[in-house]
C-alpha cells in the first residue's frame, strides 16, 4: 500500500523524532487523514526489525478496522480482546479494557501504538501503557484535547503536527463540509451542565420539542433525502425518538448506541453501506475511528462543550467516495457556533489548558458566520453568504449600529506628478481646497508654514490669491518669517 506524500512525511518526522531522544511523539492529524494507515506502516516497518508492537484501541470497530489495516500490509496480527485466546504475533491489536486485566501475562512490547489517544490518561489507558515503562510510545489522534482541558504530556514528549483539515479538504483527499446550523431561536436557551458538558437528561428533553424534530425531518429531505447520514443523539432515548420520526416520514432507519452487542452494531453500520439503512441514529458510538466513506452527511442533535466530540462527529462525513463533492452537516444544536467552523485551523498544545485559568480571549470560539437566508455556515467573517449571496455585512452592522459606507457621487481622476505644469495646478488645487476648510486660525498657520518651506514662489502667491489673500500678503509675510531667522 502506498502512502500519500503528507503520511510520508508524518512517518518521516517520527522517525526523526526518535534519533532526536524522544520516546513518546504524538501525531496529530485530522479525521480521515488515514491515521490507521500510518500507524499500520510504521508497525509493520517494526516487526520487520524483530520489534514487538503492541496496538491499544477501544471499541471493537476500530479494532477490526485496524487488523483490516494491517492486513492489507501483509501482517497477520494477534488480537487481546473479552473471548479471543492469546497468541504470539509480533503484533497485538488490544482492547485497553481487556488487556488492562492480563497485564502480567503479557510479553513487553518495544513499542506501543495508542489509537484515539487523547484518551491515554485516564485511568486504564495510563495503568496499561505505564506498565511498561521501557517501551517506546506513539500516540495518534485528531484532537489532543481533552474536555476537563487535561494536557497529555504525561503520556507523551513531543507533538508532531500533520496538515490541517482544510489543507486536506483542498487537496481532495476530504469532501468539503457544507454547514446548516439552526436558527437561534430553536436552540434550546438553557441547559445544565454536568462534569463539564452539557447535561443529555436536559438536552433530551430539549430536543424531543415538536418544533425541534419536525425542522430535523424537514432539513434532511431539503439536503440529504435519503442519503446514508448520522444522526448524532443525545441520549438512547433520544435516538428512538428521533428513528421513530423519520420512519414515520418514509425514511429506513435505525437506531445505535454502545449497550448494543457487538454484531447488532456492526450490523447497523453495515446497513449504511448497502443503502439498508438511511438514517443511522447515533448515541457515543461513529463518533470515534469508524471509516465508512459512503457517509454523505451528519446531523448534529448533540450539543457538546467538547471540541474533539464535535470535530469526530463531524469527521465521519468528510471521506471521499465515488460521486460525493460534498459532505451536508445539518446542526440543529448549535454546536457549530458554539467551536466555530470545522475547518478553521487550531493551535494544539500537549499542555495542560485549566478552564478557570484560560485567558478570556482563548475561550471564544473562531468567528463563524451563519446565514439567516440558506442557514449556511462559513468560517470567519465574510460579506456575503458564499452559498447564496445574502449581505451578511449589512446584519453586522445594524446589529453594532453602524451604518454602511456612504457614496459621494464622483469619478476618479489620474494623479499627476508635482514637476510637470498640470500637475502643479493640481497640487495647487487640492491644497487650496484642503486649507479653505480649516479654521481662519489653522488657515494662517498652514499658508505660513508653506511660505517658511517654500519661499515666495509664485504657487504660494497663487494659493493666497486662490484664498481671497491680499496681494502683498505672501510678499509681506515672507519677509517678516525671514527677518525672524
Amino acid at each position: 500500500m502506498k502512502l500519500r506524500d503528507y503520511q510520508e512525511d508524518i512517518v518521516r518526522e517520527v522517525v526523526k523524532a526518535y534519533k532526536q531522544g524522544y520516546k513518546a511523539p504524538l501525531v496529530v492529524a485530522p479525521t480521515g487523514s488515514g491515521k490507521t494507515i500510518i500507524f499500520a506502516f510504521i508497525a509493520t516497518g517494526a516487526i520487520k526489525k524483530g520489534k514487538r508492537v503492541l496496538i491499544l484501541t477501544h471499541r471493537r470497530e476500530i479494532l477490526q478496522q485496524t487488523m483490516s489495516k494491517l492486513f492489507d500490509f501483509g501482517v497477520q496480527a494477534g488480537q487481546i480482546a473479552s473471548g479471543r485466546p492469546m497468541t504470539d504475533e509480533l503484533i497485538q491489536v488490544a482492547m485497553v479494557g481487556t488487556i488492562v486485566r492480563r497485564l502480567d501475562s503479557i510479553i513487553p512490547p518495544d513499542l506501543i501504538i495508542v489509537d484515539e489517544s487523547h484518551h491515554s490518561i485516564s485511568n486504564t489507558w495510563s495503568k496499561t501503557i505505564n506498565h511498561f515503562p521501557n517501551a517506546l510510545r506513539l500516540g495518534l489522534t485528531a484532537t489532543p484535547e481533552r474536555l476537563d482541558g487535561s494536557g497529555l504530556i504525561e503520556i507523551f514528549d513531543t507533538m508532531i503536527m500533520g496538515p490541517h483539515l482544510v489543507d486536506l479538504v483542498k487537496s481532495g483527499n476530504l469532501s468539503y463540509p457544507k454547514i446548516y446550523s439552526a436558527p437561534a431561536e430553536l436552540l434550546p436557551k438553557k441547559v445544565k451542565i454536568t462534569r463539564g458538558d452539557y447535561d443529555s437528561k436536559e438536552a433530551t428533553k430539549a430536543m424531543k420539542k415538536r418544533v425541534v424534530v419536525g425542522s430535523v425531518i424537514q432539513h434532511y429531505k431539503q439536503y440529504l433525502n435519503g442519503l446514508p447520514t448520522v444522526c448524532f443523539c443525545v441520549s438512547i432515548e433520544h435516538c428512538q425518538i428521533m428513528e421513530d420520526e423519520f420512519k414515520a416520514a418514509g425514511f429506513r432507519s435505525q437506531t445505535i448506541h454502545g449497550k448494543m452487542n457487538r454484531a447488532d452494531r456492526e450490523a447497523s453500520i453495515k446497513g449504511l453501506e448497502t443503502g439498508e439503512v438511511q438514517v443511522l441514529c447515533s448515541c457515543d458510538v461513529i463518533s470515534e475511528g469508524v471509516d465508512v466513506p459512503v457517509i454523505a452527511g451528519a446531523i448534529l442533535l448533540r450539543r457538546t462543550k467538547s471540541l474533539g466530540l464535535y470535530l469526530q462527529q463531524i469527521g465521519r462525513a468528510l471521506r471521499p467516495y465515488p460521486g460525493k463533492t460534498q459532505a451536508i452537516i445539518l446542526d440543529h444544536s448549535g454546536v457549530v457556533q458554539d467551536h466555530g467552523h470545522v475547518l478553521n485551523i487550531r493551535d494544539w498544545s500537549l499542555m495542560a489548558k485549566k478552564r478557570n485559568k484560560r485567558d478570556k480571549d482563548d475561550m471564544k470560539p473562531p468567528e463563524v458566520s451563519v446565514c439567516p437566508k440558506c442557514s449556511g455556515v462559513w468560517p470567519g467573517l465574510p460579506k456575503l453568504c458564499p452559498d447564496c449571496g445574502y449581505n451578511l455585512q449589512e446584519d453586522r452592522d445594524r446589529a453594532e449600529g453602524r451604518k454602511p459606507p456612504k457614496e459621494i457621487e464622483g469619478i476618479l481622476r489620474e494623479v499627476l506628478p508635482e514637476d510637470t505644469p498640470d500637475g502643479q495646478m493640481q497640487a495647487l488645487i487640492d491644497q487650496a481646497l484642503k486649507i479653505q476648510q480649516m479654521t481662519p486660525g489653522d488657515r494662517q498657520k498652514a499658508m505660513m508654514s508653506n511660505l517658511y518651506k517654500y519661499g515666495k514662489t509664485d504657487r504660494n502667491k497663487g494659493l493666497a490669491t486662490a484664498l481671497g489673500y491680499h496681494k502683498n500678503w505672501t510678499e509681506t509675510v515672507y519677509h517678516r518669517l525671514r527677518g525672524r531667522g
